[in-house]
């Protein structure tokens, strides 16, 4: 690493001089041994929802002593165990609740359901149960109450829990815990103060105050819980714990929720300028595989149709399984000859001004198939279409399709997809497979968020230890567990070899890449992994404000050297990288008041100083800088600097839109009220996603934005429409945490967005969309193995509700 530091860019030099590059974070180990694993104890949850006022025992059902334990807090009584461990109290009794109708951990599981580890980094035999119990509800109003209940089980393969356990988990909820004292927060993880002795028999109940929103679907409960108990034989204060696995059971609706609601109601995607559809011309039908024609030659009259057209050729000699287009079944002797698909270039001068960059034509009669273009873009949204018609006819169980004339081109040129990787880590195969989706739904901009708080996952060779540490979380590591990860090791990150295979892979589909690196706030990861550097560009480390996700010394100063030094290393890298046409986003979003001074004015000229400095720093390397719309909230970003910066305006207040079109920037729309995919599509509790920008983002309201006119109702003038770029969806993975859940969320949103940025508002129609979207989604279900929300119920066991159980021996689940 010193070496490589030494042989890198000025920056990396001053790394050296620091010695960044030989100095390690602090990491601090757990001592485990495995057989102490295997001695887990399991964590019984009670949940209450929420309440405006503390209940009295009677009315709550709860305890009925609410005295602090002697570890807990001051107060504590002898021999009861019972605690203030959470604000209102713990207590220590033989059975507080009645019994639940779930699943014991002594017993048999759901059929389908692999207790294994339950993501807690155990594979130990369940020593307790776990039950949810919701207390009291004063909805918005007020705020929650959570009550959780730790029990060991009889026959456990230890006599109890030794004085100091602490009990361990991961809550989106952490932001609005009314933290005891004696706990600890960092972002989701939820440390619980230290607690008493607790023998077989015995369970504590922690009871929790939260402040509003309520607790409404399955993704607010606690995850990956796990206990820390000091380890035999060690002694007090030596640090050596235990991580011992926690098994939460799966509650009823019932047990968490006070007023369950139910919940409210072929062609391509998204819907063409004009379709020209001809059944009755009977000869003209393309008939599909398995049928007497022979193999489909595909040829080009173009150089700018040669990338469309090997996608063509690798797909055609793939599809449909077991009788490809380009190519003959065996004993299929064609007695009408072969068909054609042809891709020709547009060569009359009023083709060539309609279509434009990512306009096409596309004709299919009986024995050829012909798009037309003037780009490869162009090609690449032609090809799309055509794999959507014979596609989904195929998936209907339709022989042939009738010959038509699709004319077609894009409202918008910027037709996006954000994917949050640094809360959840996803592979390069997702990433490929996400691309090819959005290839054949026309979105054209993939924008890649590398970096927050919870993770790193960008190689940085002239800072290795970005990666090295900042890419894992989990006990021991830098980084608490955040988001279900569990204590175990958890992460992730992408190096540079396989960067360039994913700008490769989306390049060859008309593609751009828009990589984000969040600066100067969401920097935990990155503080946290190179303390050396950092540490001193942190101005409050600890007391100051919290952010957003209730990290606190996460903010990079404006005024400290060592940030630019910092911000020159990783932009020089990223900007080698990535071809980025569009530009760099560097984020620049929810940066806590308060954590450069206290004076407004001053934290203004502050952020000013680095947007200036970040523009000119990529303008300089030919990049446009991109920013979350805080980066253009007061001075900093200049309009006349080329390229033109544009800012992505997502938060409620529309207006920001208008006003930073009108000022010369231009401008992206995703607005998180209708673009936020990660949001709780509906009602169900066993609905699961975020709910603060709107309480449900169903499939209607995505396709209901029209952001034209809306804009032009906040005061957009006629002259400043062509600075609103296009339309982005956004995914954040708080709580999508595989690539099966995260298809759950995108689709099918993503179709509705797709359309949105597509196709001009008076040929859209939900009801139309509604026709259209059925077969696609069975088409991308039996053929490709997408899941699309409503398809699977969703589990809520062991911390890892969120996961999708996998098939028996590796089959495929049957999801038709």
């Amino acid at each position: 690493a010193a070496a490589s530091a030494a042989a890198a860019a000025p920056a990396s030099a001053l790394l050296a001089a620091k010695g960044e590059a030989m100095q390690q974070p602090s990491v601090r180990r757990w001592g485990g041994s495995a057989s102490a694993l295997a001695t887990a104890a399991a964590a019984c949850v009670a949940l209450v929802s929420l309440w405006s006022g503390p209940p009295s025992p009677a009315s709550a059902g709860g305890p009925a002593a609410l005295s602090p334990s002697p570890l807990a807090g001051p107060g504590a009584e002898e021999g009861g165990g019972s605690g203030a461990a959470l604000g209102l109290g713990a207590t220590a009794a033989a059975a507080p609740w009645p019994a639940m109708q779930s699943w014991s951990s002594a017993g048999a599981a759901p059929a389908g359901i692999d207790r294994g580890a339950g993501g807690n980094g155990s594979s130990a035999r369940p020593a307790a149960v776990a039950v949810v119990r919701v207390v009291a509800d004063a909805g918005e109003r007020g705020g929650s109450i959570v009550d959780i209940t730790v029990r060991v089980a009889d026959g456990a393969p230890v006599g109890g829990l030794p004085t100091g356990w602490q009990l361990c988990f991961t809550w989106l909820k952490a932001v609005v815990l009314r933290l005891p004292e004696g706990g600890r927060t960092a972002g989701s993880f939820v440390e619980l103060p230290k607690q008493r002795a607790l023998a077989a028999g015995e369970s504590r109940t922690f009871r929790l105050a939260l402040q509003p929103p309520a607790m409404r679907y399955a993704s607010d409960l606690p995850r990956s819980p796990h206990i820390l108990a000091p380890r035999p034989g060690a002694e007090e204060g030596s640090g050596g714990v235990e991580v011992l696995a926690v098994d939460l059971e799966a509650p009823a609706e019932a047990h968490i929720r006070f007023d369950p609601e139910p919940p409210p109601p072929s062609g391509v995607v998204p819907l063409p300028v004009d379709v020209d559809v001809h059944p009755e011309l009977l000869e003209g039908w393309f008939a599909l595989p398995p049928c007497e024609f022979g193999p489909l030659q595909i040829s080009t009259w173009s150089a700018e149709a040669a990338p469309a057209a090997a996608l063509l050729q690798a797909w055609a000699e793939a599809w449909p399984p077991g009788a490809p287009l380009a190519a003959v079944a065996a004993g299929n002797v064609a007695s009408k000859g072969g068909r054609t698909l042809l891709l020709a270039e547009a060569s009359e001068s009023g083709d060539i001004a309609w279509l434009g960059r990512e306009g096409y034509e596309l004709l299919v009669s009986q024995t050829e198939l012909l798009i037309t273009a003037a780009s490869a873009e162009g090609f690449h949204r032609g090809a799309a279409t055509l794999r959507q018609v014979l596609s989904v006819a195929h998936s209907e169980g339709r022989s042939s399709v009738p010959p038509m004339r699709v004319r077609d081109r894009p409202r918008f040129g910027y037709r996006g997809l954000m994917l949050d990787v640094a809360r959840h880590f996803f592979d390069v195969p997702f990433i490929k497979r996400l691309l090819d989706l959005m290839y054949l739904y026309k979105l054209n901009v993939f924008h890649w968020h590398l970096t927050d708080d919870e993770g790193w996952r960008l190689e940085v060779k002239a800072l290795p230890n970005l990666t090295t540490y900042g890419a894992w979380r989990g006990h021991g590591e830098v980084i608490e567990p955040q988001y279900g990860g569990g204590p175990g090791r958890y992460g992730g990150y992408y190096k540079q070899e396989q960067i360039r295979e994913i700008v490769l892979y989306s390049a060859e589909r008309g593609i751009a890449i828009v990589p984000e690196i969040d600066v100067p706030g969401h920097c935990y990861a990155a503080i946290r992994a190179l303390p050396g550097l950092l540490g001193p560009a942190v101005r409050r480390p600890s007391g100051g404000p919290r952010s957003v996700q209730g990290f606190e010394g996460n903010v990079l100063d404006p005024a400290a050297p060592e940030t630019y030094t910092f911000l020159e290393a990783v932009f020089s890298e990223v900007a080698d990288l990535f071809p980025a046409p569009l530009g760099i986003h560097v984020g620049m979003d929810e940066i806590p008041r308060g954590a450069w001074s206290d004076s407004e004015s001053e934290e203004q000229e502050l952020k000013a100083t680095l947007v200036a400095w970040l523009q000119q720093f990529l303008a300089a390397r030919g990049k446009a800088l991109l920013g979350w719309e805080e980066a253009f909230h007061g001075p900093g970003a200049a309009p006349a600097t080329k390229p033109n910066a544009v800012a992505y305006a997502w938060k409620e207040n529309e207006r920001f839109a208008a006003e930073a079109a009108v000022q010369g920037f231009g401008v992206v729309l995703c607005p998180a009220h209708f673009m936020y995919l990660d949001l709780v599509e509906g009602t169900d509790f066993e609905d699961r996603g975020l709910y603060w920008a709107s309480p449900t983002l169903p499939i209607d309201r995505v396709y209901s934005y029209e952001p034209m006119e809306r804009l032009r109702r906040m005061g957009l003038p006629p002259e400043a429409e062509g600075k609103i770029r296009g339309i982005q969806a956004n995914l954040w993975s708080e709580t999508v945490d595989s690539a099966a859940r995260a298809e759950e969320m995108l689709f099918p949103r993503l179709l509705a967005a797709a359309e949105v940025a597509w196709t001009a508002p008076e040929r859209r129609s939900l009801v139309d969309f509604q026709w259209r979207l059925s077969p696609q989604l069975a088409w991308l279900a039996r053929e490709m193995g997408v899941r699309h929300g409503g398809q699977a119920t969703g589990l809520i066991l062991a911390g890892n509700f969120l996961r999708v159980p996998r098939s028996p021996e590796g089959a495929t689940r049957d999801i038709g």
